[in-house]
């Protein structure tokens, strides 16, 4: 008698364990969708803004940054949309904008820390701040340093305080990762912001750091990343030390062996140099920036100011392109005043994306 109860009592049970999962099923079935969403939780991780990065928006038109001097080299400041050409591959643009006026710039500052210029070290650093002090408030800068490593020393910032606090930071080497140096600048640093892009490095040229990245894939990164490149070259100042040597080991009476060891390695550096200015001219022409080439440290300082001028004074045209293809292949661009005696600069080109 007591089993027969316990699975009556046991069997009623689950009969009502039964009817309280179907009117719960029910009433759930018939909750509104709405009402049911509230309890879930999204699907995706929700996405928060950081009010520093800067957001890319992407356009089909295409940026040039253009600087415009007459015949006496100075910048020319009141021209209009009008007296401006633009070609692209040879084919005439349609002009979409156009303004004489500040854009911020974000601008990498690329020092060689190598051991040829640790004397010139401190020199560099008030050139440097100097320069610093003539860009707009709203300009970004970082500092990348570059020897035997590449370090980025300061991401981009407007403080002119944490920035001069960063090139006093600044240390010495031995060797020199110099198209390490380009390339890293150009793909980590230029390739997450977008507008008006600089960068300026003193440098003799010549990669003596054994990196991984050929001259070729740096100066491509750079194309690509559509940035102007302003070379202040050493090579001129190297190239008198070297060849003041060169004329003491040839005076020299001695014809011994180490003699005309010293002999044959001052010919080749003087050769590598010539090699050196070269390349650095090709990049900075071709990206629309310039190249100087000063005789003596002492003319660090005129070089930058006559970077942060020119920054100062360019023409901005924006244009969309006739060809609509956008297949990464290189597309030539080309920038003529109509008025006789000026002379406008701009890249040689870019890479659509």
């Amino acid at each position: 008698m007591k089993r027969a109860v316990s699975s009556f009592r046991f069997a009623v049970s689950c009969g009502l364990l039964i009817l309280w999962v179907s009117l719960t099923t029910f009433a759930l079935a018939q909750t509104p969708k709405r009402e049911q969403d509230k309890t879930q939780k999204p699907a995706t991780k929700e996405s928060k803004e950081n009010p520093g990065d800067t957001i890319a928006i992407y356009t089909s038109e295409v940026l040039l940054p253009v600087t415009v001097r007459d015949s006496r080299g100075q910048f020319a400041a009141s021209l209009k949309a009008e007296d401006f050409e633009v070609f692209e591959d040879g084919i005439p643009q349609p002009i979409s904008s156009f303004a004489l006026k500040r854009m911020p710039v974000h601008v990498v500052l690329l020092i060689d820390t190598s051991s040829s210029v640790t004397r010139e070290l401190e020199d560099f650093k008030a050139a440097a701040l100097n320069f610093i002090n003539q860009l707009d408030p709203e300009d970004k800068i970082c500092l990348i340093r570059f020897d035997d490593i590449v370090e980025l020393v300061q991401d981009w910032t407007s403080n002119r305080n944490t920035l001069k606090r960063a090139l006093n930071r600044l240390g010495t080497g031995m060797f020199t990762k110099f198209n390490d140096a380009l390339y890293l600048a150009a793909k980590e640093q230029l390739s997450r912001v977008a507008g008006r892009k600089a960068v300026i490095v003193l440098t003799d040229g010549i990669d003596s750091g054994r990196g991984s990245t050929t001259s070729e894939r740096a100066f491509r990164t750079l194309v690509e990343e559509e940035t102007s490149v302003y070379v202040v070259s050493k090579t001129r100042i190297q190239g008198r030390a070297d060849r003041e040597k060169l004329d003491f080991y040839l005076r020299n009476s001695s014809s011994g062996a180490s003699n005309q060891l010293r002999i044959d390695g001052l010919k080749l550096a003087l050769a590598e140099l010539e090699s050196s200015e070269r390349f650095l001219l090709r990049i900075a022409e071709e990206t629309g920036g310039r190249i100087f080439l000063p005789e003596s440290f002492d003319d660090l300082s005129d070089a930058y100011q006559q970077v942060a001028d020119e920054l100062r004074s360019q023409y901005l045209i924006f244009y969309t392109p006739t060809n609509p293809t956008r297949d990464g292949s290189y597309r030539s661009v080309r920038v003529k005043v109509k008025t006789q005696g000026y002379r406008a600069t701009t890249r040689f080109g870019y890479y659509p994306k």
